[in-house]
């Protein structure tokens, strides 16, 4: 009897649980294992035998960071610095009039109502001459008033720009908008341009023009009449004054007061005028022997109505002798710059009794005017 064969049935994989059956997924090779395993051994070996100071360091790190949170977490937060805050600035009076001939000066100014009355501020006060740098002048505590005087303040001579400050524990505020006062001790020059001096002014009044210091306050007084007349000299120190005159001469004093306070003054003198075409005939004789002849020379000055020298006037001058009408001499000249015209004759023998000198003046701006002078002869 042949032994029975045992049929073979193939193995099955048993199925995990959950998973659903379909088409195996494929294995890594046998050598891609092997390899893998000999990697993380290989790795293992390196942590175990050179990594405990790597560890250690890393751990250690971490140790300190979270030491660090923890004393961050556990300490007091400290308070922050406060900020600085400087007083605010004062502010110092403005000056009607920055001209000054005084050496010194009170300096006004004001303080914040936050200021006034607190301990422990002051305010100092700067001075800056010309171009110099500023220096401190002066400090006084800041009193229970917003307002504040710093007495006696020196002044140099020109321009002072002050500025003030208000100190206090804090430090020191922005300093103040400057003012500015100017010393001048000067007199102030005089300049007069019209009327000349002595010079023949004819009308009621004169008109003085002149020059002094800018702004200057000026006055003239005649003291022919006693009145007195005033003015102000404009930016560039030009002045104009109209005063009345008095016949005859008139003594005008000019007096400037310049910002500063400083006094200067000036002396004309002019002489009031007709205020017409005047003619002056003058002799060199007016008493002749009539038995014998005569030398005779004649003069003639003529004068606008300003009391002016007139040249280029017509002068006709004649010359009468007593007798029965004679004429000895008739002549016509032209004055000459100084407005003089000059005759010269010789007077023959004729009978005693009275003659005349006569002369006709003739202008182109003034018209006409005569003169006439007696002679006698014995």
């Amino acid at each position: 009897m042949q032994p029975s064969r045992v049929k073979s049935r193939p193995s099955q994989t048993p199925r995990l649980a959950g998973r659903k059956s379909g088409p195996q997924a494929a294995s890594l090779p046998l050598v891609a294992k092997g390899a893998l395993a000999l990697v993380v051994v290989a790795f293992g070996l390196v942590i175990l035998l050179k990594a405990p100071g790597v560890i250690g360091g890393i751990a250690g790190g971490i140790g300190n960071a979270l030491g660090g949170v923890a004393d961050k977490l556990s300490q007091t937060a400290a308070p922050s610095a406060t900020d600085v805050v400087l007083p605010p600035s004062p502010s110092l009076a403005v000056p009607t009039q920055p001209y000054t001939n005084q050496p010194k000066l009170d300096l006004t100014g004001t303080v914040p109502n936050s200021v006034a009355g607190q301990s422990g501020y002051t305010v100092r006060v700067y001075r800056k001459v010309g171009t110099a740098a500023a220096t401190q002048v002066a400090e006084i505590p800041v009193g229970t008033s917003p307002t504040f005087t710093v007495p006696a303040v020196a002044l140099a001579t020109g321009s002072n720009a002050f500025t003030a400050t208000i100190v206090s524990a804090a430090g020191e505020s922005p300093p103040s908008i400057a003012v500015t006062y100017i010393l001048d001790q000067s007199k102030p020059k005089i300049t007069i341009s019209s009327p000349s001096k002595n010079a023949v002014v004819n009308g009621t009044a004169a008109t003085i023009s002149g020059q002094t210091q800018a702004g200057s306050s000026v006055s003239a007084r005649d003291e022919a009449n006693g009145v007195t007349a005033v003015a102000t000299a404009d930016n560039a120190g030009a002045f104009q004054i109209v005063i009345a005159i008095a016949n005859g001469i008139n003594g005008i004093t000019i007096t400037a007061t310049d910002p500063a306070g400083n006094v200067g003054s000036a002396v004309i003198s002019i002489q009031r005028g007709t205020g017409k075409l005047t003619v002056k005939l003058t002799a060199s004789s007016y008493h002749f022997n009539s038995s014998r002849s005569n030398s005779i020379t004649m003069n003639v000055l003529v004068l606008d109505p300003n009391g002016a020298a007139l040249p280029g006037a017509a002068v006709t001058l004649t010359l009468t002798v007593p007798g029965d009408g004679i004429t000895p001499f008739s002549q016509q000249k032209t004055t000459a710059t100084n407005g003089a015209a000059v005759f010269k004759t010789t007077i023959p023998a004729t009978v005693p009794g009275k003659g005349e000198i006569a002369v006709i003046v003739d202008t182109t701006d003034y018209g006409e005017i005569t003169a006439q002078v007696p002679l006698t002869f014995n």
